[in-house]
């Protein structure tokens, strides 16, 4: 009996460095690890948050004050690079917090269109509160990770996320030649949009409460005998 073909998934990389011998088995686990990794310190992350009665960003918003305010505030262009989070999300929370007595926001010294974000004595008390929390859970989550490894990371990190903008503007592209694909011909690839269309199409078909319409002139002809 012959031997059956052993299947071959496509490779999902073509960058010869992270082939071994034509596969790219150790980049798949590579990238697998980062996910879980990723999921595992936003996992984290949230807790930290809850310990304080506060969402994952507002907690982050609240450490980035906390870090780098130092003696003159901190822009929310400057906090917003910090923590990474996009500057209209930034505005959005720290609104949030200081309505919770977390934060204050000042006039700058230097633009009077600015402002400069503190904490409030809440907020430092707060944060004084959470530190040896999250001391204890980067102690147990590093462990055995030396310095230089953990620079390496945050230099590929940082790489990606640079490197994320092109991608995703692939993608992005990828997505708008989709939209305007014309549907199959044999309609196996009706999109969404498309359903609606022919939904609303066959919601105004006469045909398509042919069966109710008949059940309601039996019904008003039945009350019609017996009065």
């Amino acid at each position: 009996m012959p031997k059956p073909d052993v299947y071959r998934a496509p490779v999902t990389v073509s960058r010869k460095e992270f082939l071994v011998q034509g596969s790219d088995a150790d980049f798949r686990r590579s990238i697998y690890a980062m996910v879980q990794c990723v999921g595992r310190l936003l996992a984290c992350r949230d807790a930290f948050g809850k310990e304080l009665n506060l969402t994952p960003s507002q907690f982050v918003v609240l450490m980035g004050v906390a870090q780098s305010q130092g003696s003159g505030g901190v822009t929310i262009r400057g906090l917003a690079d910090h923590v990474a989070l996009a500057s209209t999300h930034v505005t959005t929370e720290v609104r949030r917090l200081e309505e919770a007595g977390l934060l204050v926001k000042r006039p700058s010294p230097v633009d009077k269109r600015s402002v400069r974000v503190f904490l409030r004595p809440r907020g430092e008390q707060e944060v004084a509160r959470i530190a040896p929390f999250i001391r204890l859970i980067n102690d147990v989550l590093f462990e055995d990770i030396d310095p230089e490894a953990l620079k390496t990371t945050q230099r590929v990190a940082r790489q990606l996320i640079l490197n994320s903008e092109s991608a995703l503007a692939e993608i992005r592209k990828r997505q708008l030649q989709r939209k305007e694909q014309p549907p199959a011909a044999d309609g196996s690839a009706v999109t969404s949009r498309g359903a609606k269309r022919q939904y609303s199409a066959e919601s105004r078909s006469p045909h398509r409460n042919e069966g109710a319409d008949s059940v309601r002139r039996e019904k008003a002809k039945a009350s019609r005998s017996s009065g």
